[in-house]
Order: structure tokens, then C-alpha cells, then sequence
């Protein structure tokens, strides 16, 4: 069944009771992806028998919604948002719909294997047993195409890590390495395969929107510890991700994007005096990089640094920068302005190829 987000209209699923597990997928302009995912999932006996339900959120994408997801069936809903606000207001939107007492966030590019939703109830069984000393946020084992493990975990992010980051593959800098991975805590866990306990989505009030993709996750779990729950990892459950953004080339556009998640999570949440050096080493990149990419007649790579300086100097100013505009400021880099979200999509479908606006939620 399809809802409009901000209709009369109560998007909260009854004809099958309340469900113990809500899957919360987040789509733009990546309706194949998203439309095969959910047959996975409904194919699972635990979505025919009300156990688990499915909301996809469309962050107001162009083209026709598949008939699977648009036809009206038992444990299926899909809302439809005005306007493309980014991972956060999408998860947001998402947990808002529905009363269960568990969330699963999926990326549109994952893949589950059949008995997937069976494990995920039998580890809900397990947090339920530990009762008050259950985390409130769980993150799952991912696995590239060709069965390797993938990053999925990572360290709260410091000024000294941040900088030194710039001078290492970008494969392994916001990742612990997969071999390093144990279960049990950690500072945070990626948004592609997150289970988070409805309990502490209604004392947050769910991820930060002002974040248009990118650190809104990690704020999440950094909020989570300081309100005392714990974030573990879970290796034994596990989903194959397909699109990595650590594993492909960054656009431009994205570059502006994942600057201002980085800014704003440090001016957010650690010390300013961090904020304001962390801001004039990438003033300093700015300028570098930007004069290099013009003098190399890369326009799109130069206009991108002159945004990401003027975006500092705002942030810098104390001024407000929230994920929209910065989702409006990098689609005008080539005049057009949609922007993938909530995340960047894979080569084939980016929204900034010549005569086209596509793009799909992918890429964590």
C-alpha cells in the first residue's frame, strides 16, 4: 500500500497485528535494487506470518514505482516523501510508520540469503533474554560480491584520525579492517544492516536530519552511548553488500556532501577547538586542491572544492548548513539540482551523468 508522507492518512500496518520486526529501506531513483530486495524478504515465512513487516521510504524519485511494491499486500508499505531529505529523514520516516518493538535498516544493495529473517528473530530472542542489559543498537556481518569480508564497524572519529586518514587509501579509512572484527561492542556501526531497538528510537527521536548521508549513523551510536546503550557487532548474521562507497571512485558532488557530514559531526558533538582545526586543514585542501583542478581544467573537481570553501567559512561562521542545502549546493555544480540519497549509487545509475538525474540509495 502506498502513502504520502503528511496525508490524513495513518500509514501504521494493522491487518496483520503489530509486527516484531520492521525492515526499513530507504529509496532514490533505485527501484530495481529496492524492488528486488523486497522479494527477497517477503519470501520469508516469518512476512506471511506478521512477525516481520517491510516499509520501503522513496525520497521523491522520478519514474514509475514497480507494480510489486505499489499493488497493496499483507506486510508490505511503501511511503512516498515530497522531497528527497536524505538517509536520516528517510530511516526517520520509516520508524515513525510503525509500532514494532525492532528496526532492521537495509541498503536497497544488499543481499539476503533464505532463513535470513528466521536468524534475525532467533538474535532478537537472545537481546530480549538479557533484558535491561540488552544493546540498543546491533550491527550485522556484510560480505562483498565475492565472499570477502566487509567493513562495517568503525572507531568514533577523532582530529588526529581524521587528518591522518587523508594519507591512506580510502578503502581503510573509515572501516576497521575486517580482520580485526570481533562480536561484542563497538563505537558504531554502518547504516547499511543496522538493528536498533524501537525503544531507544523513541528516547532519541530518531537519527539527526540536519546530516544528508554519511556520519548520520555514527552520530546515532555516539547519541545511543551517551544516553547509556550499548552498540555491539554480530558477525553472525550476515548480508552480501554490493555497492561499497569505500570501494569505488568519489564523484565531485559527493565530495561536497561527505565534507559537510564530517564537518558537522565534528562541530556537533566534539570539542570546537577540534571543529576549527579540522575546518582549516580542509579550507587549506580547498585551496590546494582546487587551484590543482583548475589548472588541470577539471571544472566540475574545481567547482566542488569552491563549495566546500564556502561551505566552511560558513560553518566557521557559526551559520547553519543543513544536509538539504548541501544536497542543492552539489547538484548545482552541473546545474542540476538532484543529488543521490541517501546514498551514492554505483557507476551505472549516478545522478550527475550527462542528461540524466537518476541515482540510487546505495554505497555504505
Amino acid at each position: 500500500m502506498v502513502f504520502v508522507e503528511g496525508s490524513a492518512q495513518n500509514p501504521v500496518r494493522t491487518s496483520l497485528g503489530r509486527p516484531r520486526l520492521t525492515i526499513v529501506i530507504v529509496n532514490y531513483e533505485s527501484w530495481s535494487e529496492t524492488d528486488r530486495l523486497v522479494r527477497m524478504l517477503l519470501a520469508e515465512p516469518e512476512s506471511d506470518s506478521g512477525a516481520c513487516e517491510v516499509v520501503v521510504v522513496d525520497n521523491a524519485s522520478s519514474g514509475s514505482i514497480p507494480a510489486g511494491l505499489a499493488d497493496p499486500r499483507p506486510g508490505l508499505r511503501l511511503i512516498v516523501r515530497p522531497d528527497n531529505g536524505g538517509f536520516a529523514a528517510g530511516v526517520n520516516a520509516g520508524w515513525r510508520s510503525s509500532s514494532a518493538g525492532w528496526f532492521l535498516i537495509l541498503n536497497p544493495d544488499v543481499e539476503i540469503r533464505p532463513g535470513f529473517l528466521s536468524r534475525v528473530l532467533g538474535r532478537l530472542d537472545a537481546l530480549e533474554a538479557r533484558g535491561p542489559d540488552r544493546p540498543g543498537i546491533v550491527g550485522f556481518g556484510l560480505r562483498n560480491p565475492d565472499g570477502t569480508p566487509q567493513g562495517s564497524v568503525g572507531a568514533f572519529p577523532t582530529l588526529a584520525r581524521s587528518i591522518r586518514e587523508q594519507f591512506i587509501p580510502r578503502r581503510r579509512r573509515k572501516y576497521r579492517p575486517a580482520w580485526h572484527l570481533r562480536a561484542g561492542p563497538v563505537d558504531w556501526v554502518t547504516g547499511a544492516c543496522m538493528l536498533v531497538d524501537a525503544a531507544l528510537v523513541a528516547l532519541t527521536g530518531g537519527m539527526d536530519e540536519d546530516f544528508f548521508l554519511y556520519h548520520e549513523e555514527v552520530a546515532f551510536c555516539r547519541l545511543a552511548g551517551i544516553l547509556g546503550w550499548r552498540v555491539e557487532f554480530d558477525p553472525g548474521v550476515e548480508v552480501v553488500h554490493r555497492h561499497p562507497l569505500q570501494n569505488r571512485p568519489i564523484s565531485p558532488k559527493m565530495r561536497v556532501v561527505t565534507r559537510h557530514s564530517k564537518l558537522l559531526y565534528f562541530r556537533k558533538h566534539l570539542p570546537r577547538w577540534q571543529f576549527h582545526v579540522l575546518a582549516a586543514f580542509v579550507s587549506l585542501e580547498s585551496a590546494v586542491r582546487g587551484a590543482w583542478s583548475s589548472r588541470l581544467g577539471r571544472r566540475e573537481e574545481a567547482g566542488a572544492w569552491r563549495a566546500i570553501a564556502g561551505m566552511v567559512g560558513r560553518l566557521r561562521r557559526g551559520e547553519t548548513v543543513r544536509g538539504c542545502e548541501v544536497r542543492e549546493l552539489a547538484g548545482s555544480l552541473s546545474g542540476s539540482p538532484r543529488l543521490a540519497g541517501p546514498h551514492e549509487p554505483h557507476p551505472a545509475q549516478m545522478p550527475w551523468r550527462a542528461g540524466r538525474s537518476g541515482g540510487g540509495p546505495l554505497g555504505r
